[in-house]
């Protein structure tokens, strides 16, 4: 926003040109829910550690279900505004800049958190069980004890982390031509190892894997048979291998997969720069990577249980979080059982390294987030006209990716300093990013109403029983999103244990973005800029 005379502001095109392919917008939204990731983490080891009884494959279809709406609500809203910028744009475009401002506020934090915890979880949930799995499988101790270094060494998973965040935000300023290039290259490593593994073990035979298993652990358990005795010492540690249905369990188990499988939208913040950013376009490719993602991780899933077995895989995922688990250090994510049943270093080497690069995948998705929002901040004169510049040559805006390591590096160094507490807030992310997808859900069941022109330009004007199909997506996501926040807040066991502290937090951010609005406001006013009139057009690309 260069001054055009004294005291006034006049707007100008944002410098981001639409680079980003069809191809690389869905592997964009892939990679801000890494199938990998899921797998290893949320869809089968918790919800069989945390929850027993609870139907992981009801969990699927619920989340599956839920993440649908939301691709299709989000996605014809963005279409009748394809700007960069995500909620903040289509929130306070539709309703007020200050709505705008919480939306965004709401969800740029969770987002920080999420960064500095992805940076960490690079080194503490695959550099170092990588590491030690090799060890283990290769009976290389120097392995065992790096990776035991990296699990306990505070400055390495800061050192590390920082170079995961410092290398996404250099390929972030290089522009889209490259970054695309690597996103798209990363996410085609972690496929072809999700790959590699489903036709390994459709040709290992079950008894294979036990014979494989039992020949790995017997110097480790020190038994014969340390297949059957995992379910043994599981039972005794009160875990039923086969425990019979609950409903109960499975809203919890659900609502854990859900929070790695409902942010296929998420190219929205993108969309000024997106091809085709105006048409159905963008809606069926949030929906392909939404059922890409669930239907690999089910497929896998079947894969997993009939090769395994079904009472030992729900036994050693129940049984790693207590200290019964016999393999320290190297819990019993998919990777390594995998490479267990290859027996061979090499094998293992390449399934781990397969599985390592959705961390960094994931993180070059949430800074462009974060910097998108920052970006049309500044836009709007809420942060300085700096944060809003691009470069001429890479049509990145530096600035902004700048102003993201700035904020994420030093949360990055809480979490790895004070990982309990940081915990704490961690877990509060998802809910804080609810608040976010509730009022842009409530911002598209008003676009018809208070944009009619603009929605009348969006992809679709198609009404049910007289209702407005952007409107009807919507309030439907209202619904499910309220019903999401109501389970992870009935639950404690999914990280909100004290419901007090997550209010108190809210109201801390809630503060935050009326004090940046109304004192940017006021600022802006003194040099005869007006804000809310600023924020209420919308912007040009």
């Amino acid at each position: 926003m260069p001054a055009s005379s004294p005291g006034a502001y006049a707007r100008r095109a944002t410098g981001l040109v639409r680079e980003v392919s069809p191809f690389s917008t869905f592997v964009f939204n892939m990679a801000a829910q890494p199938t990998a990731i899921l797998i290893a983490t949320a869809a089968f080891i918790l919800p069989l550690a945390y929850f027993p009884g609870g139907s992981i494959w009801v969990g699927f279809a619920m989340a599956f279900a839920l993440a649908i709406v939301l691709c299709l609500c989000y996605g014809l809203f963005t279409s009748a505004i394809p700007r960069s910028g995500g909620d903040y744009v289509l929130v306070s475009r539709v309703t007020h800049p200050v709505l705008g401002v919480i939306s965004s506020f709401f969800w740029v934090a969770g987002v920080i958190l999420v960064l500095a915890f992805v940076a960490q979880s690079f080194v503490t949930i695959a550099l170092a069980p990588s590491l030690t799995a090799v060890g283990l499988i290769g009976g290389h101790e120097s392995l065992i004890t790096a990776g035991e270094d990296l699990a306990t060494g505070k400055w390495w998973q800061f050192g590390i982390g920082t170079g995961v965040i410092l290398f996404s935000a250099a390929l972030l300023a290089g522009g889209w031509r490259w970054t695309t290039r690597i996103m798209n290259g990363l996410w085609g490593v972690m496929i072809l190892g999700l790959g590699t593994i489903f036709v390994f073990l459709l040709f290992k035979s079950h008894h294979g894997f036990v014979n494989s298993f039992n020949q790995f652990a017997g110097s480790i358990t020190g038994e014969p048979d340390s297949y059957n005795g995992i379910i043994s010492a599981a039972q005794k540690e009160g875990i039923d291998p086969s425990p019979a249905f609950s409903l109960d369990q499975t809203w919890p188990a659900m609502a854990a997969i859900a929070g790695l499988s409902i942010y296929g939208w998420l190219s929205i913040y993108i969309s000024g720069e997106v091809r085709r950013a105006k048409d159905v376009t963008q809606v069926k490719i949030m929906s392909l990577a939404t059922l890409v993602h669930i239907a690999i991780a089910v497929i896998l899933g079947v894969v997993f249980f009939w090769k395994f077995g079904h009472d030992f895989f729900v036994a050693v995922n129940g049984l790693s979080a207590t200290e019964a688990y016999p393999f320290a250090g190297a819990p019993p994510y998919y990777t390594f059982l995998t490479s267990i049943a290859g027996g061979s270093t090499l094998f293992a080497w390449w399934i781990l390294i397969t599985f390592a690069v959705a961390y960094p995948l994931l993180v070059i998705p949430n800074i462009t987030i974060a910097v998108r929002s920052f970006f049309a901040w500044a836009l709007d004169g809420l942060l300085p006209a700096r944060f809003a510049q691009v470069s001429p040559r890479t049509h990145a805006p530096n600035y902004a990716i700048a102003l993201v390591v700035v904020l994420s590096v030093p949360v990055l160094y809480w979490a790895t300093s004070n990982t309990e507490g940081f915990n704490k807030f961690l877990y509060e992310a998802v809910l804080l990013q609810l608040v976010t997808m509730v009022l842009l859900s409530l911002a598209a069941v008003l676009l018809p109403y208070r944009k009619p022109d603009v929605w009348r330009a969006s992809a679709t004007t198609q009404r049910v029983l007289g209702v407005p199909v952007v409107s009807l997506a919507g309030g439907l996501s209202v619904i499910l999103m309220a019903a999401l926040f109501f389970v992870y807040m009935h639950y404690p066991a999914l990280g909100i244990e004290d419901k007090g502290h997550f209010f108190r937090d809210c109201a801390v951010v809630l503060v935050a973005a009326l004090v940046t609005f109304f004192v940017a406001r006021a600022a802006r006013r003194r040099q005869g800029v007006d804000v809310d009139k600023l924020a209420a057009e919308i912007p040009p690309e």
